[in-house]
């Protein structure tokens, strides 16, 4: 028998998480899931995820949302469970889980919600973070991206028995050797990050002003943007580091990014599982971050990157010196680095995960 899935997901841009739910979703059709994704539509017209996901071949509802709290949206999204072709509803974003609880038992769905982390943009974002791990409770499962994020889940409340870890998956093709670039003129530290406070992107240019003082010619890149994108800016000239940061802004062509890379810098506060690692690790670039959320499971300490504490812009500095100095240091993080991704985090391990939960919660 077939499952019928409808994946519900907030917002409209190509993020993390809505990269692995394409991406999912087309690995599931073999396992005998057929999704159908939801997005709450704030304008008309196409949007990265509507363009992907046509790409791709997976079937695209679309839920009116024209202001907070329009009726319509719940309406909309009940007239969706209520088809026959829908067995199970998956929840992804604030607004979807939110609306997951006051739907789902009302029209005896089984329901999953996903959480894939927190943003700490200001205090309105970490309300709406609190009220969602309330309204998860009443989830028939909740899908933790990383072993650290559902001891925290239980440890908020959340029942244990409902909690399962599906870590994410490397949606690139994995290289063939490793590919971490020499030091040369100068070597180049990459950050992919959203320009917001808990990615810890304010570290990373305190970071670069010491490394600066033992590499000369070293350049930092940060892809990406985000409301902090000013104030970023404002202390990259108060460290006098200007001449040495680009400023890409959000690209389309991050393969390339990622091979103009000596080592990718991770300096965050919160993470659920960084794809941006996965990415890194994919290509052979060996991974300077900081131990928080999931990022532990994935940047193992002395064999695929190294780790130092949050907020230690000196530790920081001084791991990545050590790996930058070392060539060989590199060489042997980058093959650690694309081994484990390659044997930890594959899209057929997680489609199989979730496909066996689908069953379970189907009974």
């Amino acid at each position: 028998m077939r499952i019928g899935l409808l994946a519900v997901i907030d917002g409209n841009q190509l993020t993390g998480p809505a990269r692995q739910l394409l991406a999912t979703s087309s690995d599931l059709v073999p396992l005998g899931v057929d999704t159908r994704l939801a997005l709450f539509e704030r304008r008309s017209g196409a949007n990265p995820i509507t363009r992907s996901a046509s790409s791709q071949g997976i079937s695209i509802e679309r839920i009116p949302d024209r202001f907070p709290g329009d009726p319509r949206t719940a309406v909309a999204l009940g007239s969706l469970l209520r088809r026959d072709v829908t067995q199970v509803l998956q929840t992804h974003g604030y607004k979807a889980n939110v609306l997951g609880r006051l739907l789902a038992r009302r029209l005896r769905r089984p329901w999953i919600a996903f959480l894939h982390g927190e943003t700490w943009e200001n205090l309105k974002v970490r309300a709406y973070c609190a009220i969602e791990r309330l309204v998860v409770r009443g989830a028939d499962r909740v899908v933790a991206v990383s072993q650290t994020m559902a001891a925290r889940l239980t440890a908020s409340g959340i029942p244990a028995d409902k909690v399962r870890v599906v870590r994410n998956a490397c949606l690139d093709a994995f290289a063939t050797e490793p590919a971490a670039a020499a030091v040369g003129a100068g070597p180049v530290i990459g950050v992919v990050a959203r320009l917001s406070p808990e990615k810890g992107v304010d570290v990373a240019l305190e970071v670069h002003s010491r490394i600066v003082r033992r590499f000369p010619g070293a350049r930092l890149l940060i892809a990406g943007d985000g409301p902090q994108a000013g104030a970023l800016r404002a202390q990259t000239e108060r460290l006098g580091i200007a001449d040495s940061v680009t400023y890409l802004g959000h690209r389309e062509d991050m393969a390339e990014v990622y091979r103009s890379m000596t080592v990718l810098l991770m300096p965050s506060r919160s993470e659920g599982l960084p794809n941006v690692a996965l990415e890194a690790m994919a290509r052979g670039v060996p991974v300077v971050a900081t131990s928080v959320g999931g990022v532990p499971e994935v940047v193992v300490h002395g064999r695929t990157g190294l780790l130092a504490p949050a907020d230690d812009a000196p530790a920081l500095a001084e791991r990545l010196a050590t790996v930058l100095a070392n060539g060989e240091q590199r060489r042997r993080l980058a093959e650690g680095a694309l081994a484990h991704v390659r044997a930890e985090f594959s899209r057929e391990t997680k489609a199989a995960a979730l496909a066996a939960i689908y069953r379970e919660v189907l009974g």
